[in-house]
């Protein structure tokens, strides 16, 4: 029998929308266990998103199995339920050789399972990405109507057409503009000048120097809603003037170093291949930009230098590494269209399942009342039983109701990212590289550069496809499960 640890996760707002609980993923796991010779050994609860990394929970599980080597899955409802980002979908198949068991889910398995579970991984955190994008749309939205769309700044308060002045800050907030913009303030100063005169959090906290120095440059503060770079004007009341705030402006910057920013794109990405350091970078000549190893162990390296316009362009053999032919991408898009048919066909049959279910249980339940009415059961067997019927029947109806509501991902999704894979050299190649390094950040995690070698270490799904195009090989063995 195998050991495995099972991992359940519920954010807030599935809890709220759809009843989806903890213990009916509970009930599912346990039943899946029992009727494929699995153990589970240990469990890991939390409710987060997904996500987001660094969830307790997931750590906790991660430490586990690095402790209990013969623990050699993870058994989940289904995949999105262990990650909506690539991270940490890696880290438990990659880094650590674990395998993700989903119950509701159908994976061949061998490679192509491997493959198809990264896929969903991938999709999953694009439908999170999505739902990210669809949030901050509509706070763009709010704000461009002149309505701040989120908490309130210190000074304000949250009321339902925005904000309004908060009764005892939003007066010596505008103390503080004026004394900035009568005499050049430093913000030191600026910030005892608040801590003595009481001006605080809407936790009630002492104002921190970088506190005061965000409200000293704030425009919200003239009647202006900044948002995403763009200033848009407000319908809040101000709690200075623009005249006053322009001029505090002039203060700061006054009393302001000077200072020249230089980014370099590909710095973080690459490790050198002859010491293992990091590879960094520098400006030679006051214009052109090399990139060389650190020499961290403090010894010489064979590491040469390299011109930032030549590793562009050596890096660009990482993304022609998982270009997708139009044959292939074709080929993985059918089989996410069958298994996306076995897919919605099971979860009505599994929903079907469960109305039987439910419909014996309420007859169960009622025959049990029958039985109390006529005297054959007496008072204290009948809580029990109605206790634990009441109880199988809530589970078994919050599963109907979360299945009901399951949201598949949508097949324009995979079309869209197996079009993105077939197009992609062509976009690094007429990219700045600013935008190449943001495109590479998110197929690789690190790079290992020597002298006549480039090696990636791709992110997942992007190893599977750069291994898949290599090999040929995307289907691996047959085996009994033909989806």
């Amino acid at each position: 029998m195998r050991k495995v640890a099972a991992y359940i996760r519920v954010s807030t707002e599935e809890q709220a929308r759809h009843g989806y609980s903890i213990e009916s993923q509970r009930q599912v796991l346990q039943d899946y266990a029992a009727g494929h010779s699995l153990r589970i050994v240990e469990e890991f609860v939390e409710s987060e998103s997904a996500y987001k990394l660094g969830r307790q929970g997931f750590k906790k599980m991660v430490a586990f199995l690095r402790r209990h080597r013969d623990v050699e899955a993870v058994l989940c409802y289904k995949i999105d339920r262990i990650s909506r980002n690539l991270q940490d979908y890696s880290t438990l198949t990659e880094l650590m050789g674990v395998q993700i068991i989903s119950a509701t889910e159908s994976l061949p398995e061998g490679a192509t399972g491997e493959f198809v579970g990264a896929v969903q991984a991938a999709t999953a955190r694009l439908y999170s990405a999505q739902l990210s994008e669809r949030v901050s749309l509509g706070l763009e939205t709010k704000a461009k109507k002149g309505l701040w769309p989120t908490y309130a700044p210190t000074g304000y308060v949250n009321v339902l057409d925005g904000i309004a002045p908060a009764p005892n800050s939003a007066r010596l907030i505008g103390e503080l503009f004026e004394k900035c913009a009568a005499t050049p303030t430093s913000i030191d100063e600026a910030t005892a000048w608040a801590r003595d005169r009481g001006l605080r959090s809407r936790y009630g906290n002492v104002l921190a120097r970088s506190a005061i120095h965000g409200i000293l440059t704030n425009p919200i503060y003239y009647g202006a809603v900044p948002w995403k770079g763009q200033i848009h004007d407000g319908r809040h009341e101000p709690l200075t003037t623009r005249e006053v705030f322009d001029r505090v402006q002039e203060h700061l910057k006054d009393r302001s170093p000077k200072k020249t920013v230089r980014r370099f794109p590909y710095r973080g990405l690459l490790t050198c291949g002859h010491c293992g350091c990091k590879i960094t970078a520098e400006i030679k000549k006051e214009r052109h930009v090399y990139y060389r190893c650190t020499y961290g162990r403090g010894r010489d390296c064979q590491q040469p230098y390299h011109r930032q316009d030549d590793i562009g362009e050596r890096l660009a053999e990482i993304i022609d590494r998982i270009s997708l032919s139009e044959d292939v991408a074709s080929m993985v898009l059918d089989l996410a269209r069958s298994d996306d048919g076995y897919r919605r066909d099971s979860l009505a049959e599994r929903v079907r399942e469960l109305e039987t279910e439910i419909t014996k249980l309420t007859e169960l339940h009622d025959d049990a009342y029958v039985d109390r009415l006529s005297g054959r059961i007496d008072e204290a067997q009948w809580v029990r039983i109605d206790r634990r019927f009441t109880t199988q029947q809530q589970l078994v109806t919050e599963e109907r109701q979360r299945l009901e509501s399951v949201e598949i991902a949508s097949l324009d999704d995979v079309e869209a990212a197996l079009e993105l894979l077939k197009r992609a050299p062509d976009l690094y190649r007429r990219r700045s590289h600013e935008e190449r390094a943001r495109l590479l950040q998110t197929v690789v995690s690190n790079c290992v550069l020597t002298a006549e070698n480039l090696v990636p270490v791709y992110r997942n799904p992007f190893g599977a496809v750069a291994e898949g195009i290599e090999s040929g090989d995307w289907l691996g063995e047959e085996d009994s499960n033909p989806h």
